[in-house]
């Protein structure tokens, strides 16, 4: 008896008939029965609004979606709407979902080439979890949801029979999972001071929804975005170039325009962590990296710092000059002191400086990616010849600081 209760159990958090468990056998190419969708959906954050240096408000956040049935479950779109004025602000279908980063099953994800066909990128394998990220505008503040409601349109599947008497079951076969919610949080972004002196400093694979920082993590047993809103800060020219053009062959560190800049503290606080001693890599002109030694978890940010801002917030700093980290673990820090200079440890191909704003520092001590990245707004810098105030620069933004 008590096998039997487990197996019922288990049958109704899965949301199958009892039917398909305890009655004729069924196998993988037989449909099974569901009293809903067999898909379960995840919000790990709540988006905090923030104003970008092109004057929009940004919403990101992403979800977990986990298929707990039999069969393939095949997204052919999803639409977010602002739940109160029901508006929609954005319909991602077929065009969109198959882009890398829209939408991805989490890892192991095989190559391209060994996908089984073109619908792979848009389907959920059965026990497997895909993630879709958001990055949402609006125009101004007064027009920022409470609410963000969510309606997923899956695929037919004849494996999939779906015990419910809605409409659009028997509309195409199309499954639909209709008002899904994701609060807006009240929070707001850090305000931080700038991390480097004068400029131009241009914003490298900054916020935008196609950088390369938006890279899953798993530490702790948890998944994370770190990165989420990094910039990485590299000194230019006028012509945008990071050192003098054409160069040679062979290049060095001291080329780079923001070789051993000033790193400062972006506001008062006190160091957490340190890392330093790891040797600075040799750029190559093909852009190759080729790192001074091998590249783990822990020498991947080269050498870096990590300062509590308070309230949960710290700010991170990575690829920083070997001896050169003028601060310790425990130091309290001043907003605009030096605490270390750029340059070019771990996975950099050059001199630059990484830094981003994150939580949980606390729980995951010793770990550039062992946080949720959070959305920061500097307090003035200059951009386009304008006064930018409590924003946060976007995608390849060229500034400068006083």
């Amino acid at each position: 008896m008590r096998k039997i209760w487990i197996l019922l159990m288990l049958t109704v958090i899965c949301g199958t008939t009892v039917l398909s468990v305890f009655g004729q056998q069924t196998t993988a190419s037989q449909p099974r029965e569901y009293y809903d969708i067999p898909i379960n959906i995840e919000a790990p954050l709540e988006p905090i609004p923030v104003k970008g240096a092109d004057g929009k408000w940004y919403l990101v956040y992403h979800l977990f979606l986990t298929n707990l049935g039999f069969s393939d479950l095949t997204l052919k779109s999803v639409e977010v709407s602002d739940a109160t004025r029901t508006s929609v602000l954005v319909r991602y279908a077929d065009k969109e979902l198959v882009e890398y980063y829209r939408f991805r099953t989490l890892l192991p994800t095989p190559p391209r080439s060994e996908m089984p066909n073109k619908q792979y990128p848009r389907q959920i394998s059965s026990g497997r979890t895909g993630v879709l990220f958001f990055w949402l505008t609006v125009d101004s503040p007064a027009v920022i949801p409470e609410r963000l409601k969510h309606r997923f349109v899956f695929e037919s599947n004849p494996l999939i029979k779906l015990r419910r008497a809605f409409a659009s079951d028997r509309e195409g076969g199309e499954m639909i999972l209709d008002d899904y919610n994701v609060l807006v949080s009240n929070d707001k972004p850090v305000v931080i001071g700038a991390p480097l002196r004068g400029g131009d400093w241009r914003c490298s694979n900054g916020p935008a929804y196609n950088s390369v920082h938006q890279a899953l993590t798993i530490r702790g047993g948890n998944v994370r975005i770190a990165q989420r809103f990094a910039c990485d800060f590299n000194k230019v020219d006028k012509d945008g170039n990071i050192l003098p053009n054409p160069f040679p062959d062979d290049i060095t560190n001291k080329m780079f325009y923001g070789y051993g800049a000033e790193v400062l503290a972006v506001g008062d606080g006190k160091v957490v962590f340190v890392k330093d001693g790891i040797p600075e890599n040799i750029p190559q002109a093909s852009g190759e990296i080729k790192p001074a030694g091998p590249l783990t978890r822990e020498t991947n940010p080269g050498n870096w710092i990590a300062i509590d801002l308070g309230n949960n917030r710290y700010a991170f700093y990575a690829h920083l000059q070997p001896n050169s980290i003028r601060v310790k673990a425990g130091d309290r820090v001043r907003k605009g002191q030096v605490v270390a200079l750029l340059g070019n440890s771990g996975n950099a191909v050059g001199p630059h400086l990484h830094f981003h704003i994150g939580n949980q520092y606390e729980l995951n001590g010793g770990d550039l990616n062992g946080n949720e990245g959070l959305p920061f707004v500097l307090d003035s810098f200059l951009a386009g010849g304008q006064r930018h105030r409590m924003e946060i620069p976007t995608n390849n933004t060229v500034m400068q600081f006083q």
